[in-house]
């Protein structure tokens, strides 16, 4: 009797282990079951996943988040230095120093044989001005000279012709009689004509003089309109030369601007969910640094069997249920079906041992429901 119940007890204690196998594989499936009765499609809450990537060729010179690390918007996430080799930049930039001081030489050059060219011009220019000058002096000391004579000419007209009238009356009597008295008296009237020819000849000489001064000042005024001053040659050259000085410099700015940091910061909240770049490697416009995970998921990606695929159509009212505490309830709608049949999660599947497939879809959070990234939900058709 005693040996029975100790092979019995040796065989119940081999057997065990297979019970519980058993038992946990049954829990496992009836589970699996138990949840594929209870809802008609399984879903997983999917967050928006945003990429930050390289605006441009750079290196990467600091990623101040660690993996999982909850990040707010705007928060830097990487650091970056834009340009990859400061010895092409100092290169670049002496060169274009170079340019530059090359420039305000011409400049200064341009300059000085412009005043060099200027003072010759002026130079010359009042020695014309002179002779010019030396007319109208000429001019003027001519009718000057004229006037003295023409005074004198007729203060000699006014003498004879008072000398006349003296005569006159003196021998007013005997004029008719005495024959060289009457003589004496054409003679003096003959010289009074005289004089007054040469007053009138000296008048005209007088006239001329002033035209003469007329024609010297007007020469000498439009001369005076030629001089010299700061053309606008001088001035193109330095307007195109500041120009490409503005240029150069604008360059050195833009080189300057390279070398600063370029600060790349959270495009959203959420947690980071992947970093592949690594510090200190060149990175090229549009590489991917890291990933950020929104934080609060908007959509729900879950997948119909072909036995309920068909009754399922964009904008058809379903019901939402997170199971997990506090357990909620919400409404939402289809809003994107898939093209094609795609395999499952393997957290979707009812027995890990055997893939489902099925047709994504996409479903609203519903309103008030907060659900973590990859948090499982039942959907029900309604």
């Amino acid at each position: 009797m005693g040996r029975i119940n100790l092979r019995s007890s040796r065989l119940f204690l081999r057997v065990l282990p297979v019970l519980v196998w058993s038992g946990a594989v049954l829990c496992v499936v009836g589970l699996f079951h138990r949840r594929t009765v209870r809802f008609e499609i399984v879903g997983l809450a999917q967050p928006e996943v945003r990429q930050v990537a390289a605006t441009c060729n750079s290196r990467l010179i600091s990623v101040p988040v660690q993996l999982f690390d909850k990040v707010n918007e705007g928060d830097t996430v990487a650091i970056l230095r834009v340009v990859l080799d400061d010895e092409y930049i100092d290169a670049e930039l002496a060169t274009i120093q170079a340019d530059i001081n090359y420039l305000e030489a011409q400049l200064t050059e341009l300059r000085k044989n412009y005043e060099a060219t200027v003072f010759n011009q002026e130079s010359e220019w009042w020695a014309e001005m002179r002779a010019f000058t030396a007319d109208v002096v000429a001019a003027t000391q001519s009718i000057i000279d004229a006037n003295t004579v023409l005074e004198a000419y007729q203060a000699m007209l006014e003498n004879m012709q008072q000398g006349i009238i003296n005569f006159t009356i003196e021998h007013q009597a005997d004029l008719g009689t005495d024959i060289p008295l009457y003589h004496q008296l054409q003679t003096m009237e003959a010289n009074r004509d005289k004089q007054l020819k040469k007053i009138k000849n000296h008048k005209e000489l007088l006239a001329k003089y002033h035209d003469k001064l007329k024609a010297a000042e007007d020469r000498r005024k439009q001369y005076r309109a030629y001089r010299p001053t700061a053309g606008t040659k001088i001035k193109e050259a330095q307007r195109v030369i500041d120009l490409a000085k503005e240029t150069l410099e604008r360059r050195k700015d833009e080189l300057r601007e390279r070398r600063k940091q370029l600060v790349l910061t959270a495009p959203c909240d959420g947690y980071v969910s992947d970093i592949q770049g690594r510090v200190g490697e060149a990175i090229m416009q549009g590489i991917e640094i890291l990933s950020i995970a929104e934080e609060k998921p908007r959509g729900i990606i879950a997948y119909a069997s072909e036995a309920v695929v068909g009754q399922l159509t964009i904008g058809k009212p379903v019901e939402v249920v997170k199971g997990s505490k506090p357990e909620q309830i919400g409404r939402s709608e289809v809003t994107y079906i898939g093209p094609a049949v795609e395999q499952m999660p393997t957290r979707l599947w009812a027995n890990p041992n055997f893939p489902q497939w099925g047709r994504p879809m996409l479903i609203n959070v519903p309103p008030g429901m907060k659900l973590i990234p990859g948090e499982m939900v039942g959907i029900r058709g309604l």
